[in-house]
């Protein structure tokens, strides 16, 4: 009875000893402008935890937390989302989860992590900016590697001016973060669901913690971490060749596309020796330019094999390389700097700490050399093992010499992973379940990139697996599709680029003058087809002239609004290069509508434009203005 005393008095020490170094509040909404959120049942928190957990009475951190209320008065256990990267923004995301189907019965809890996202400090939330910047430059690769090495450097210091601990910034300190966070909810357990990097420190939280969980979902997951950059360029190749064969065996992607392969490989040949500079916008790069030499072309087709619908355009992407299509390849530029939005801070603070340090340089070289005809790996994860000698010099790691994440699991254990994924293909998930005794269920989705849970059928298979409902064949009825639906037949068109561009980049106003201008041309459609069934043959030529013409403009609006709706809800991507061919008649209708109006207009001016001059310049003007709209986008030169 004593002894068990005495346990009990440790134990509750230590928990109270805990608890006081660390501090949960409730705050406002990280969102205060958004009427959606300020209407839903979220509670936001800042969670204060020590930077150096073996340090607990000193520097504090800031944590940004949202806990989404279950959508019903379930009981079910809580879902924590970890997020990957390392360095990527959790709660930025929170819109993202308000309808997700496992919030029907669950609470959300959204952390960012120690330095990302509204979490303090933030770790130089602009080194993904200035990386983008160097990429954007036409010069050598290794003039890239040398600026990404200096501007990470800079960064580093930075953090260690403002006395920032980068040692302290690992998955074992987020391990002991999330802990202290679950029973700061008052959580017993709660289901741990991490995506990408995620999985990684998933799995050493589990290891550390696992009465903490009570099931473990692992998307698209790093099996042994010695491995994750010296087998990367052996992955991207895997899932690269499985596109070129994927094609092939596809006979109108194949007749669309001959000879994929040879066409990747040519196109790096070619781009080494005559890079392509293309016009962007100045918010996405300071110079208004983009150039993309051999290893921008390498690293965009591997950042495009993580998600399916961008598989399915990747024949289509290859070749616009291979003809330079520089519209094409300017809309990409914006999609491709997402890629660098993470917090770079503190990707390098984890990268240096517990990746590089574990995985082999001259391997990593002597597997990228058995694929010759790319000519080396990806510069882009390469240079990271330049940045982390210089970051980690006169740095004595506090991180353990063996990674291992083998664990007596009391809990259930799903791994979803991606057949085409290049960063964490699919055997990593087999690997991943050697780490645990038993309960693993592996899921594969053929077709499918990375990051599986983020569709409707991932998450319904997470949402069962959490609830011990059984993941019938009709749940992975997609994912077990081994066909991929290539995008053939497509017409380029820079108009359609350069107008869903706007729609994405431009201010709501931008297009008032075009809304103004089309219900004008609406009301001079219903007024002159009024008069035509007044008068009939009597109408008059220039009637006849503007009605032809705002049926005309009004059939292609339509025409070209159904086209875009139908494209997103099919592949989005595709607008990114033009419309499917079915769609081309939109724009004959277009030129045939610009004709009219000017043969309207020249009528009209003979005829009896003095006979009422205001009437005739607001129905001019309005068509001018939207032509003038069309033109500038470029939807003539279809």
């Amino acid at each position: 009875m004593r002894l068990f005393r005495f346990f009990f008095l440790i134990t509750l020490f230590i928990t109270v000893s805990l608890n006081a170094q660390t501090k949960l509040e409730k705050v406002k909404s990280y969102f205060p402008d958004s009427k959606e959120l300020r209407k839903d049942p979220i509670e936001w928190y800042r969670f204060s935890v020590p930077e150096n957990w073996e340090k607990v009475n000193e520097r504090k951190i800031s944590l940004a937390v949202a806990v989404l209320k279950s959508k019903t008065a379930s009981k079910q256990e809580p879902v924590v989302f970890i997020q990957g990267g390392p360095g990527g923004n959790t709660v930025a995301e929170t819109t993202f989860w308000v309808d997700h189907p496992l919030r029907k019965n669950h609470d959300i809890v959204l952390v960012d992590l120690r330095g990302t996202g509204f979490s303090e400090p933030r770790l130089c939330p602009d080194l993904g900016k200035k990386f983008f910047e160097i990429l954007a430059k036409n010069q050598p690769e290794e003039q890239d590697v040398k600026d990404k090495v200096q501007v990470s450097l800079e960064c580093r210091q930075d953090m260690i001016n403002q006395g920032i601990d980068l040692g302290s910034y690992n998955s074992i300190s987020v391990a002991r973060d999330l802990h202290a966070l679950k029973n700061a909810l008052k959580i017993q357990k709660w289901n741990v669901y991490g995506v990408s990097y995620g999985t990684y420190i998933s799995q050493n939280y589990a290891k550390i913690f696992p009465n903490d969980i009570h099931t473990l979902t692992l998307d698209s997951s790093i099996s042994d971490i010695s491995e994750y950059y010296t087998n990367n360029t052996q992955n991207y190749m895997l899932s690269l060749n499985k596109l070129f064969k994927s094609c092939k065996d596809d006979p109108k992607c194949n007749k669309e596309y001959p000879n994929l392969e040879k066409v990747y490989y040519n196109t790096i040949a070619e781009l080494e020796k005559k890079p392509i500079t293309v016009e962007v916008d100045h918010s996405v790069v300071p110079s208004g330019k983009f150039t993309y030499n051999a290893e921008d072309y390498k690293i965009a087709i591997q950042q495009s094999l993580y998600e399916k619908k961008l598989v399915e355009v990747l024949p289509l992407l290859i070749y616009q390389f291979k003809e330079r299509n520089t519209a094409a390849l300017a809309g990409l530029v914006q999609a491709f700097s997402g890629a660098l939005s993470l917090n770079y801070g503190n990707y390098f603070c984890f990268t240096c700490n517990e990746v590089i340090p574990y995985n082999n340089l001259q391997k990593y070289d002597s597997i990228s050399s058995k694929y010759k005809k790319l000519n080396g790996g990806l510069s882009f994860y390469r240079s990271d093992f330049n940045v982390c000698d210089q970051w980690n010099r006169n740095q004595v790691s506090s991180m353990p010499e063996s990674p291992s994440l083998k664990n007596d699991n009391p809990f259930k254990v799903l791994i979803l992973s991606g057949g085409f994924d290049p960063i964490t293909p699919a055997y990593f998930a087999d690997e991943t379940s050697r780490n645990f005794n038993k309960n693993v269920q592996i899921v594969n989705g053929y077709t499918y990139g990375h990051g599986l849970g983020y569709t409707q059928s991932g998450a319904n298979i997470i949402g069962n697996f959490m609830e011990n409902k059984p993941i019938t064949d009709s749940l992975k009825q997609y994912f077990n599709k081994k066909d991929i639906a290539f995008k053939t037949d497509i017409t380029l068109n820079k108009g359609v680029v350069k107008m869903t561009g706007d729609m994405n980049s431009k201010q709501w106003y931008y297009f008032i003058p075009l809304i103004i201008s089309l219900v004008v041309i609406l009301v001079v459609f219903i007024g002159s087809l009024a008069i035509i069934f007044s008068k009939g043959t009597k109408s008059g030529a220039v009637v006849l002239l503007l009605f032809l013409t705002s049926l005309l403009i009004l059939t292609f609006i339509i025409s070209l609004g159904l086209g875009i709706n139908t494209t997103l809800n099919d592949n989005l991507y595709l607008l990114a290069f033009g419309l499917p061919s079915k769609w081309s008649f939109a724009f004959l209708i277009y030129r045939a509508s610009l004709l009219l109006s000017v043969i309207a207009f020249f009528v009209s001016l003979v005829k009896t434009f003095r006979s009422n001059i205001p009437l005739y310049v607001i129905l001019f003007l309005a068509i001018g203005i939207v032509h003038y709209y069309f033109i500038n986008w470029g939807e003539i030169s279809f």
